[in-house]
């Protein structure tokens, strides 16, 4: 498994770690290193990393991300591996999962020193991304960064990680059922890129994680193993074009959105593919719901639409994001509050509306098999285990669909009838 146009190196398999300094070798890396990790990866990984590395007299420097809390990919975790970078220094080699991987790689693409990862947990799917998902005062976004050199999974490693993170992971890959939708519809509706083939491989990287479903709870190394190369397809995805579109939809803002809610109180306290995955039952439903409707009914919801005025929208956003307000209208301001270019898109909305139902009901499933998958693999599946009830949904969908330009499913209720369909959605 390689794509040998971008990362060079790809090694899931048993032992893997013990192959690094061979991987270094073949990628021309062959003298200082800096390993960055925190302190439950030190354990599991880095420090049997740093002496494999050392036995093959690799000078290796260490930066130990280590807190008190939950470590976040924000401007500190940043600044912390920047001071690490001492002259000399070949590659950095992100020794983790998410976090980790996204602080490097952003500082990689920054400083040009080129990086390769060592994964601990088969937690998400941005191990091959180009993109790096940081929190910067509060607001989390997604930058622009590189991809790494090599990847290295060792599925001994894999299997024992924390169980949350593994279901993480499984979360992350089986939101792909509705970010695949959002892309197909907003290319349908507002003509952005899109690419079948893309397309077809983030289909299969959901394809392989649905075949292991059932044999995660016992920790199956090979079933691991195969999850982990479906985040990495799934990543590479992303990697091919140019960013995560393809694997990123209306399940993701929900997540950020809660996200974002649980950093303003002090802690994140739940995994993103946890977050994902609970979503996603929430993003089928609006699908579900969205699409049982024929032309003509959403015509005349259309009709009895209502506009959010300017001052509504600065209300709701100034009210549910706070001091994060100004990133809101900043990144997106009133875009969406243009009822011309609405106009256009609910004219691509009815003039296509046969072509997405029969899409939609040929690639995203009910409500009740994504519930029936994530409990096969263990993972949490309702809204309660975020602490939300459902009452709160609404408020949750009004505001998650601000995180991001992007057009998704909750752009498409908000052209057709936001609050009818909300309404029947979370009701049904």
């Amino acid at each position: 498994m390689n794509d040998s146009t971008k990362i060079r190196e790809i090694e899931i398999c048993s032992g893997a770690l013990y192959d690094v300094p061979n991987i270094l070798n073949k990628v021309g890396i062959n003298s200082k290193i800096l390993i960055v990790c925190d302190k439950n990866t030190y354990k599991v990984a880095g420090l049997t990393l740093k002496n494999v590395l050392e036995d093959k007299k690799y000078d290796v420097q260490l930066c130990n991300l280590n807190r008190t809390g939950n470590l976040v990919p924000d401007e500190k975790a940043v600044g912390e591996v920047l001071i690490h970078l001492n002259d000399g220094i070949e590659a950095m080699i992100a020794v983790g999962a998410g976090t980790i991987n996204d602080v490097v790689k952003f500082v990689s693409s920054k400083s040009k020193i080129p990086y390769g990862i060592v994964a601990t947990a088969p937690s998400m799917d941005g191990y091959a991304s180009s993109v790096s998902p940081l929190i910067v005062n509060g607001f989390k976004r997604t930058y622009d960064a590189t991809y790494p050199i090599f990847i290295v999974g060792d599925t001994k490693i894999l299997k024992d990680a924390p169980y949350d993170m593994i279901t993480s992971g499984f979360g992350d890959i089986i939101g792909k059922f509705t970010s695949l939708a959002d892309w197909y519809i907003g290319s349908l509706i507002t003509g952005e890129d899109y690419s079948e083939e893309i397309a077809n491989d983030v289909k299969k990287s959901l394809a392989e994680c649905v075949n292991v479903s059932k044999s995660l709870k016992s920790k199956d190394e090979s079933a691991i193993g195969k999850m982990m190369e479906a985040l990495i397809l799934s990543g590479i995805s992303m990697l091919k074009f140019g960013n995560s579109r393809p694997a990123s939809g209306a399940e993701h803002h929900l997540s950020h959105f809660i996200e974002m809610r649980e950093l303003s109180n002090g802690e994140i306290r739940h995994s993103h593919g946890v977050k994902v995955g609970i979503m996603t039952k929430i993003a089928v439903k609006l699908y579900n719901t969205v699409f049982s409707f024929n032309k003509d009914d959403i015509i005349e919801m259309m009709k009895e639409r209502k506009s959010e005025s300017k001052e509504e929208f600065e209300f709701r956003i100034s009210k549910n994001f706070g001091n994060l307000s100004s990133e809101v209208f900043k990144d997106i301001g009133y875009y969406y509050l243009d009822e011309d270019k609405r106009k256009m898109r609910q004219e691509r909305i009815l003039g296509n509306w046969d072509t997405m139902k029969k899409w939609v009901s040929e690639n995203v499933p009910t409500v009740e098999y994504v519930d029936e998958l994530l409990n096969d693999a263990g993972a949490p599946s309702d809204v309660a285990y975020l602490d939300l009830k459902y009452d709160e949904l609404s408020d949750v969908l009004l505001n998650a669909k601000d995180v991001r330009k992007r057009y998704t499913i909750l752009r498409l209720a908000e052209d057709i009838n936001i609050d009818k369909i909300f309404d029947m959605a979370i009701k049904n």
